[in-house]
């Protein structure tokens, strides 16, 4: 499940286990379903995740990255 909140998106899932954590991250990889080219790939998340006895909050941007070197 996931919800635009406040221009970021906030998501829901299940998880397999019973810690309690806060992650403030701005690289992590997570899966995203191209809708266009009807596809799964990994992209970098950056935002906030909570994680809670079998479930896990997070809230925040996904993004794609650009390389801005030289080519060889």
């Amino acid at each position: 499940m996931s919800i635009k909140l406040f221009n970021k998106l906030i998501t829901c899932e299940f998880r397999s286990g019973t810690g309690i954590d806060i992650e403030f991250c701005d690289s992590r990889p997570v899966w995203v379903f191209n809708e266009e080219k009807q596809e799964v790939i990994a992209m970098p998340f950056e935002g906030i995740v909570i994680m809670l006895p079998c479930m896990v909050i997070t809230w925040g941007n996904v993004y794609t990255e650009e390389y801005l070197g030289e080519e060889k």
